[in-house]
């Protein structure tokens, strides 16, 4: 059974070069990787009905941004179950992707994403599993965590 990557874009520019500047270097890279360039695809902006077909169909979801403040589309992603490849420098992502528990943590570069990608497709239970611990961990944030967490850094707790 094929399925895709779904590739998410900050809503902000890379600050290396601009986010189609990656989007052509890692579409290089996929393609080394042995990937063809017509199974790459990406959507852009899309409507809400559009994007959750895109994540039911994702093998995984792919977010490189720099320095992002929360990470939506993480959440997004381990809502739909989905693994997510991000970045050593994507900031808020971070916050929620552990490396080998929910998705991959790659260099910001085309061939570390690349090779993450790769690592994704080659064990698709792998991708699975690491979509459920997702899930798991999106659905563990509350409002009452986050009213406790708050308090506890007020507090001097963590």
């Amino acid at each position: 059974m094929s399925r895709s990557v779904l590739v998410c874009e900050a809503q902000v520019p890379f600050a290396r070069g601009g986010a189609e500047l990656l989007v052509r270097s890692l579409v290089d890279e996929l393609r080394r990787h042995g990937y063809r360039a017509e199974r790459v695809t990406f959507a852009g902006g899309v409507d809400a009905e559009h994007l959750v077909r895109l994540y039911a169909g994702a093998l995984g979801v792919v977010f490189p941004p720099f320095d992002e403040d929360y990470g939506y589309v993480t959440l997004e992603a381990f809502l739909a179950r989905k693994p997510v490849v991000t970045t050593g420098d994507a900031g808020g992502p971070l916050e929620f992707v552990e490396e080998s528990v929910n998705g991959m943590i790659a260099e910001p570069t085309p061939e570390s994403l690349g090779a993450a990608i790769s690592r994704l497709a080659a064990d698709r239970a792998r991708a699975r599993s690491l979509g459920d611990a997702g899930y798991d961990r999106a659905r563990s944030i509350t409002w009452d965590g986050v009213v406790e967490r708050l308090l506890g850094s007020a507090n001097g707790e963590g």
